[in-house]
């Protein structure tokens, strides 16, 4: 019986042996994954740190917030190079098309023309502005950052402000946080300008006229729940809307850009007042928020200038047609005239299918001419 009672004890003993055994492998399992991801952020960290410094371009001043925040810094040249691609297509079929900006850095702020006041210069700060709040705030909603998340207010609190709620069963989600995007915008781009310089007043005036622009696009997205489609439950977001949306808006505004009048200046530096182009006898008027502004008058941009981030038209594709539609080759190619260049192509032609499950195809020669600026 003795001898019986030990065995049973032993039993008893092994699960606790076996179940310390587990604990310390799960504890060391734990531990390696920690230390896995504490590398992986300081690779991550070290990474950050080296684009800081080799993105050219960049101030002091920015070359410390990025540091500080490297981050979030690697969104906002994610959004930079969302608004180069942006400005390339708006300005496809003008003289100056922003093909050179992607050659210079992933920065566009190092190019020549944001260091003047061309029309085209107030468009670029409006959209790089606008480029880097989009990006940052659509990052915080995705989980990218962790110094930021979905917008706290949210869409309740923003929809539902001085009214009274209408249905009840709607629920929040979770809202892209435009406030930090603007925030980090300003605190990154708008640290660049110097406060007494008359440019530097008319560039935070055109960074806050695209943050402005994108502001007033935000968008309620909603998504239904319940059985068979029904919306007994609803879920709703404020967004940020497509980019090319904010980017035609603010090309708008760059048609339609104020010219400043140095002469009002005197009177209140704190205002900016413009003028329409082409109006020297008008009244200058303070400028709307979301209005752009320039100072000088912009270069033709038919022949290649470096300092300009001009590479002229030559060899540009333009419109056969009307003299006044934009990209027509009498405005695109600056009375140098064109050529005509026949481009072939093979693609697939008189396809035909076959049960089950085959489709045939010839092949055919496709002949385009295309006008090319001389």
């Amino acid at each position: 019986m003795k001898k019986l009672k030990v065995t049973v004890d032993e039993k008893h003993r092994m699960p606790k042996t076996h179940t310390t055994s587990i604990y310390f492998m799960l504890l060391l399992f734990f531990k390696m994954a920690s230390s896995r991801d504490s590398i992986l952020a300081h690779q991550l960290k070290l990474s950050s740190s080296l684009t800081c410094r080799l993105i050219g371009g960049l101030t002091r001043e920015q070359r410390t917030v990025c540091h500080g925040s490297p981050d979030t810094a690697a969104i906002a040249f994610e959004g930079l190079q969302m608004a180069v691609k942006e400005c390339q297509h708006q300005f496809r079929w003008h003289r100056w098309n922003c093909s050179s900006l992607l050659t210079k850095s992933s920065n566009p702020h190092a190019s020549g023309i944001m260091k003047r006041g061309f029309r085209e210069t107030a468009f670029l700060y409006a959209l790089t502005a606008a480029g880097v709040a989009h990006s940052i705030a659509r990052a915080c909603a995705q989980g990218r950052l962790l110094s930021c998340g979905c917008d706290p207010l949210g869409y309740r609190a923003s929809h539902d402000r001085g009214r009274a709620r209408a249905n009840k069963w709607e629920w929040s989600g979770c809202s892209h946080n435009l406030a930090y995007g603007v925030e980090f915008s300003k605190k990154f781009l708008d640290i660049r300008e110097q406060v007494d310089d008359l440019q530097s007043k008319i560039n935070v005036h055109n960074n806050n006229a695209g943050r402005s622009i994108l502001a007033s696009h935000m968008e309620v997205r909603c998504k239904c729940h319940g059985l068979s489609g029904s919306c007994q439950l609803r879920t709703c977001w404020r967004a940020a809307p497509d980019f090319r949306v904010v980017a035609s808006s603010i090309k708008r505004q760059y048609r339609k850009a104020l010219i400043v009048a140095q002469e009002e200046l005197n009177n209140d530096p704190s205002i900016l007042r413009g003028r329409p182009r082409g109006r020297r006898r008008s009244r200058a008027r303070p400028a709307p928020k979301t209005s752009l502004l320039f100072l000088e008058k912009s270069p033709s941009f038919c022949e290649v200038d470096p300092k300009m981030d001009s590479a002229g038209t030559s060899g540009r594709v333009c419109r056969i047609g009307r003299t006044s539609r934009t990209g027509s080759c009498d405005l695109l190619c600056c009375g140098r005239g064109h050529a005509l260049i026949r481009k072939s192509s093979i693609k697939p032609c008189n396809c035909t299918f076959h049960w089950c499950c085959r489709v045939d195809c010839q092949k055919c020669q496709d002949d385009k001419w295309v006008a090319i600026c001389k």
